[in-house]
């Protein structure tokens, strides 16, 4: 014969006098409901590489559309529009890819890089813009390779340069520039820092003690 379980311990009643059954217990103890979560750590250098290729492809709404006017429809009055939203986009990736929307240090590296794949971008768009007018060139028995040899580049872009496309780089460098900064995440971790530099900061008598790495009554 088996030995007959012994029952559970009774639980101690509560302060109402309600008793709680026996294997009724909470999840988490009340307190951790109102504990605030840790937050993530500042991120301290950025990630240049994938914001290099977030701020390529968005450069990319920019290269098509711009080729696609200069070559087919010889339009170049709406090249500023399509440069703002190019460089805007550009800028996004850029700050996506350098920090992932965490706070972080202040840093110069991605607002240049942001720079720099707007020059890139805009330049980008003339050369397929070139290559589309090749492919399509009118009147010409020559090879697609062969009509690039006979009218290189530097050839063919020199004569159609105008100040309109030197503002269209302009505005697109400055708003990629623009679209790159993060102040607000930086922001973030300049308090974080100050508010973890303000734990622990030792009481000297009425006034707040002032240690090495502990700065008083920072917020």
């Amino acid at each position: 014969m088996t030995e007959p379980t012994p029952p559970a311990a009774p639980t101690p009643p509560t302060p109402t006098g309600e008793a709680i059954p026996a294997g009724r217990r909470l999840a988490r103890a009340p307190g951790d409901r109102f504990r605030s979560a840790t937050p993530p750590p500042i991120v301290e250098r950025p990630d240049l590489v994938r914001a290099t290729l977030l701020g390529a492809a968005g450069g990319l709404a920019y290269v098509v559309p711009a080729a696609l006017l200069l070559a087919i429809l010889s339009i170049t009055a709406g090249l500023v529009a399509v440069a703002v939203l190019g460089g805007w986009l550009i800028g996004y990736g850029v700050r996506t890819g350098a920090w992932s929307g965490r706070a972080h240090r202040p840093s110069k590296a991605p607002l240049a890089l942001a720079a720099v794949l707007g020059a890139v971008t805009w330049l980008a768009g003339l050369v397929l813009a070139w290559l589309v007018s090749m492919a399509i060139l009118p009147a010409s028995t020559k090879g697609f390779l062969d009509r690039l040899g006979a009218i290189p580049f530097p050839d063919w872009i020199a004569p159609q340069l105008s100040l309109l496309d030197y503002l269209v780089l302009a505005v697109m460098v400055a708003v990629a520039w623009l679209a790159a900064h993060t102040t607000d995440l930086e922001r973030e971790a300049a308090r974080r820092s100050a508010a973890g530099r303000s734990v622990g900061c030792p009481r000297l008598g009425p006034l707040v003690g002032v240690r090495r790495g502990c700065v008083a009554g920072a917020s």
